[in-house]
């Protein structure tokens, strides 16, 4: 994956201190040459879970749209990030859609990738159409990094107003921004939010947990709260999937359960966002906090289905 880093985020950076927390996350490093045993291309089991090319329905009442594998910013400890060629994927919308209708349990679709926002307004105005004769889908829910990394692009493609006019009244619009230092909310991603909260849209965040950028109490409470103030609701603190060269990223579990129990109570209650691990091979998310250690780096848990999963902390 090459450097790609928009004007916008660059004057955001610190480019005289090595140890700014936005140059780690977007600059290479010779440390993403070192793969680890452990690590692969496809951390979240996304294969397992495809039904159809671009289409992944891994939990029974929501799926997920793979439509694009580019972003606006290549992020070093990204979990697809060996699999963003900045290509659009070949997908068959037909057979996709056709499921979708057959599927009277998926009550939410995602979009996602790469970055959905990405993609120009004629095609997602597409797809909003498509969802739009579904009747039991009630959610679109679009996860992003564009309001943050580079947010003239919502103007410039006038993504509001698509949303507002495309998308029927019986669904709701659900935008996650992936959000990881307090550096990254900036007055532009502030005016993004409320422009989208203005049409209605419930807008959540997401973060991951990384070694050197946020793994600390002080940074993470400075970052949830600024998002409180900004009107977004921490939704994922996500404990980092193995993807391959990313191990200079790795905070162990325990390091983060600790980091995490020291949040509650002396953070309001509010700004807590669900501390999450994804277990590798598609078994899904689960919090950390259930987490039993039972062996040295090794802990068990049940997944949504009630299966007994385990996971090796190799940090």
């Amino acid at each position: 994956m090459e450097q790609l880093i928009p004007k916008f985020y660059s004057k955001l950076i610190d480019w005289n201190n090595p140890t700014d927390p936005l140059l780690k996350m977007v600059k290479k490093d010779n440390c993403e040459n070192i793969v680890m045993d452990y690590e692969v291309s496809d951390p979240i089991g996304d294969k397992p879970k495809t039904v159809i090319p671009g289409l992944i329905h891994r939990y029974p009442d929501r799926v997920l749209l793979n439509l694009t594998q580019y972003c606006a910013i290549h992020c070093r400890f990204c979990f697809r990030k060996n699999l963003l060629t900045g290509k659009i994927p070949k997908i068959d919308l037909k057979k996709i859609f056709s499921y979708l209708k057959s599927h009277k349990e998926i009550w939410e679709v995602i979009l996602s990738g790469g970055d959905p926002l990405i993609m120009k307004p004629e095609f997602l105005k597409k797809i909003i159409k498509e969802i739009n004769k579904i009747t039991h889908v009630k959610t679109l829910r679009i996860h992003t990094r564009i309001p943050v990394v580079d947010p003239t692009i919502i103007s410039k493609n006038s993504l509001i107003q698509l949303f507002e006019k495309s998308l029927s009244r019986d669904k709701k619009l659900v935008i996650v921004v992936h959000v990881n230092h307090a550096k990254e909310i900036t007055k532009e991603f502030q005016t993004v939010v409320k422009k989208f909260q203005k049409i209605g849209a419930i807008i959540l965040s997401q973060s991951v947990l990384l070694k050197d950028v946020n793994n600390d109490p002080k940074t993470l409470t400075e970052l949830f709260r600024k998002l409180i103030e900004s009107g977004v609701k921490p939704y994922y603190l996500h404990h980092l999937d193995p993807a391959k060269g990313t191990h200079h990223f790795r905070v162990s579990i325990e390091e983060g359960k600790k980091i995490f129990s020291s949040l509650r109570g002396n953070l309001s209650g509010i700004c807590l966002p669900e501390y999450m691990v994804e277990i590798p091979g598609g078994l899904g998310k689960i919090p950390v906090q259930w987490l039993k250690k039972t062996s040295p780096k090794i802990y068990t848990a049940k997944n949504f289905e009630g299966k007994d999963v385990k996971y090796i902390d190799f940090a």
